[in-house]
């Protein structure tokens, strides 16, 4: 009986476990507040950035909105890291500080829809 009770538990916590793995940690508020106020000074002028914006982007038409973008099933912490870091496609490359980097990504993660 006292190891079908220890299996029980063990099994209970390995459950409980997996299913937190696929999560990814909450950024903090502060991280969020400063991407959002980088990406209004300088991811503005080509995207949507913040629904606060104070003009649109002069890009025509607009690169993709940081909404979009956060609702897409591919944007992960992982691959938005990976898409900072290096240049691609038609956007220049920021040149972005690991400080920079992790701001944005905390701000996008942050619209990610709630699931």
């Amino acid at each position: 009986m006292r190891s079908l009770i220890v299996v029980l538990w063990s099994l209970i916590g390995l459950v409980m476990a997996s299913s937190c793995a696929g999560e990814e940690a909450k950024p903090s508020g502060a991280l969020v507040a400063a991407g959002h106020d980088f990406a209004l000074q300088a991811c503005a002028a080509c995207h949507v950035a913040a629904k606060d914006q104070a003009s649109k982007p002069i890009l025509k038409p607009p690169a993709p909105s940081f909404l979009s973008i956060a609702g897409r099933q591919t944007t992960t912490e992982v691959s938005l890291r990976q898409f900072l870091s290096k240049p691609h496609g038609k956007m220049p490359n920021p040149e972005l500080a690991n400080f920079e980097i992790d701001e944005v990504v905390a701000y996008l993660l942050s619209l990610k829809p709630k699931r």
